[in-house]
């Protein structure tokens, strides 16, 4: 018996509720070097958590602080400071943003005023009283980078990257004015105050304790060398806790502020940011690791005693370029930046008024299936700033599309394919529509042929080479409810909820005929097809990848379990973008054979001796054999290209050099299948 069925995407927030102004703040000027990234995933991802339980979430970024008082939390998203009220975890509410000059770093609410360290443009104040009307009334450039502020009294201590320690006097909030500062000697990205001192993390330079008691005046009483990177820090009694990035987590005995001594530490696995220390527990926001508990009690010997792995909310997923398009459900549609997939971070957003079930993006427009508020065009030429420029109400619940040179193709439910002209993308217009019998929940157009994933009634193949007149020309009734649809070469591979992958022959499109099939054991949302591969979204299953070299014999070769409910997948080289109910989206490296030759950085390889360095500017060095195809592209944190280089032909050894402003980079090397990716910071 065929079946219905309906999902409820529960949104949920992927950051610590537990009071921190002291969180992940993935854009700062960052010490070490990363591994190559397909190396980091099989050493690091995770799907699943240890003695953790995710109470609910927000998913929305990049977040790089939060605040929280009583049931208010206050996050640093983007270029925003939000507020959220999050009562009910499962489903908070935003109740008011407001955008800031650069990237909120650090929150500290006291007393109705939210004083942010907004990066390069210093101290920021913003009456949050009326939470769904955030103002900024005040601001005090400090001259450096903003890392950390933390406020005691009426005077706010921000950490200002190398100008050190700035003490702002903020009792009148309209004009805060410097009263005091101490240089560091470092790099300061993170402050805590307790009574008289102020406790800095100063990068290399370690912990700095501060006096502070003639704030006109502080001095240094003490310091300790952690031996890593000092990137946040927090004090409970007389113990100083150091997040000292590749270093983890030491603690300081600071009873004498003279003398500050080790007396624990723990390797959290990755590179500590951030952390937050409630009780016996401390909580470190860890990079890539993501968020590690740490048992406190023994100072003398800190233990792990869980993690988790945090996530999101989406259905739909589709790459182009350097970013991730997501329709996100109720919160529209979401640009995630995936040029370093290690570390995706969201860019822009676009609030489709609906509910975003599909995507397609061709060009500078993002086409969303917006469920029953239809066709929605949105702008994406600034992914910064997306806007909607068209819409077109397609009667029903859009749930799906496909778009081909100037027509949207729109699984629309019970009103079948509606066939949308977009050559104005101002004003989209109706041309034509087939009802297909069924409830449309998927489309992909090949040539002049629609495939449609009917839901109950199957595959159904529609000419549609007359747009105002599409007819039916063939038919398959799959053996459960067709959600997706994927065509390649005269194949179609349809996602058949309970009955798994289904394997079409569409050769002959009057009398499709099924010649493989592979139960995936889940529930098939989504699929996308490539080269021998058919990536399935397979509901509580995860990803599941499956061999199609012999059609009539498919074999899986990998999975990955999302943890959440997998909806949508889209594929691009040997990386698989999952849409994931509960999660978000999710970046999946599959390192096993998929039969595209990958070279690795081994003698006698094609590619090797790859360094990227920051001398004269950004200098990259690298060597080549036995290679006809080589570029070097270089990005800006939205996407954006700023610089190519594919001249290289043949092998040889070579050198480029690139100067940019201060900011994030990327770059981003291809030789043959071969791709190398790192990200860099340019100060000036």
């Amino acid at each position: 018996m065929k079946r219905i069925f309906f999902i409820i995407i529960l949104l949920f927030l992927t950051v610590s509720i537990f009071g921190s102004n002291h969180n992940i703040r993935q854009t700062r000027n960052l010490p070490y070097d990363k591994e190559m990234f397909h190396n980091r995933w099989m050493d690091s991802g995770r799907g699943d958590s240890l003695k953790c339980t995710l109470l609910g979430g927000w998913f929305s970024g990049p977040d790089y602080t939060i605040f929280v008082v009583d049931t208010i939390a206050y996050i640093g998203d983007g270029n925003y400071i939000k507020i959220l009220n999050i009562k009910d975890a499962v489903n908070p509410e935003l109740l008011g943003k407001t955008k800031t000059s650069s990237f909120p770093m650090d929150v500290y609410v006291k007393d109705g005023i939210a004083y942010v360290a907004d990066w390069n443009n210093g101290l920021r104040l913003i009456n949050v009283l009326d939470p769904t009307n955030p103002t900024e009334i005040g601001f005090y450039d400090t001259g450096g980078y903003a890392y950390g502020v933390y406020v005691q009294d009426t005077i706010a201590y921000v950490a200002d990257g190398g100008d050190g320690l700035r003490l702002i006097d903020v009792s009148d909030p309209i004009n805060p004015t410097e009263i005091g500062f101490y240089d560091t000697g470092g790099f300061s990205y993170g402050i805590y105050v307790q009574d008289t001192i102020a406790y800095v993390a100063d990068g290399d330079d370690g912990l700095r304790l501060i006096n502070v008691l003639n704030p006109t005046s502080p001095t240094e009483i003490g310091f300790y060398d952690t031996g890593g990177c000092a990137w946040g820090v927090y004090v409970q009694d007389t113990i100083a806790y150091v997040a000292d990035g590749s270093d983890g987590l030491r603690l300081i005995n600071v009873s004498d502020p003279t003398n500050p001594t080790e007396i624990g530490s723990y390797d959290t696995g990755d590179y500590a940011y951030g952390l937050y220390v409630k009780y016996t527990i401390a909580y470190v926001a860890d990079g890539s690791d993501g968020l590690r508990l740490i048992n406190v009690s023994d100072p003398t010997n800190p233990t792990e005693i869980g993690f988790y792995d945090t996530g999101g909310s989406a259905y739909e997923v589709y790459v182009q370029d350097t970013i991730a398009y997501v329709a996100d459900g109720d919160d529209g549609l979401r640009l995630i930046n995936v040029l370093n997939p290690t570390s995706p971070t969201e860019i822009g957003f676009y609030d489709t008024g609906g509910c975003a079930w599909g995507v397609y993006v061709q060009d500078t427009i993002a086409y969303v299936a917006d469920g029953s508020d239809g066709l929605r065009l949105i702008n994406v030429s600034d992914p910064t700033n997306p806007t909607e420029i068209g819409s077109y109400d397609t009667g029903d619940y859009a749930y799906g599309l496909y778009v081909k040179y100037t027509i949207a193709y729109v699984a629309d439910g019970s009103d079948g394919l509606r066939l949308i002209n977009v050559s104005d993308p101002t004003n989209p217009t109706e041309i034509g529509f087939y009802d297909t019998g069924g409830n449309a929940r998927g489309v992909y157009v090949k040539d002049t042929i629609a495939y449609v994933a009917d839901g109950n009634d199957g595959l159904r193949l529609i000419n549609v080479s007359d747009p105002s007149n599409p007819t039916e020309i063939g038919f398959y009734d799959t053996w459960d409810i067709a959600f997706s649809v994927y065509v390649k070469d005269s194949v179609a591979y349809v996602a058949d909820y309970g009955a798994g992958l289904r394997i079409i022959n569409v050769s002959d499109p009057s009398n499709p005929t099924e010649i493989g099939f592979y139960d995936t054991s889940g529930y098939a949302y989504g699929v996308y097809a490539q080269d021998t591969i058919a990536y399935v979204a397979d509901w509580n299953n995860g990803l599941r990848i499956i061999n199609v070299s012999d059609p009539t014999n498919p074999v899986e070769i990998g999975f990955y379990d999302t943890g959440g409910f997998a909806l949508g997948v889209y594929a691009q080289d040997t990386i698989a973008y999952v849409a994931d109910g509960n999660d978000g989206l999710y970046i999946i490296y599959y390192y096993g054979n998929t039969g595209i030759k990958e070279n690795k950085n081994r003698s006698g390889s094609n590619v090797y001796n790859i360094m990227v360095k920051m001398q004269d500017g950004l200098r990259i060095d690298y060597n080549i054999e036995g290679t006809k195809n080589a570029s070097i592209n270089i990005y800006n944190i939205t996407g954006q290209k700023l610089y190519s280089n594919n001249s290289i032909k043949s092998p040889g050894q070579y050198s480029v050099r690139w100067n940019g402003n201060t900011g994030v980079y990327f770059v981003n090397i291809y030789i043959d299948k071969y791709r190398y990716t790192k990200k860099i910071i340019i100060i000036k």
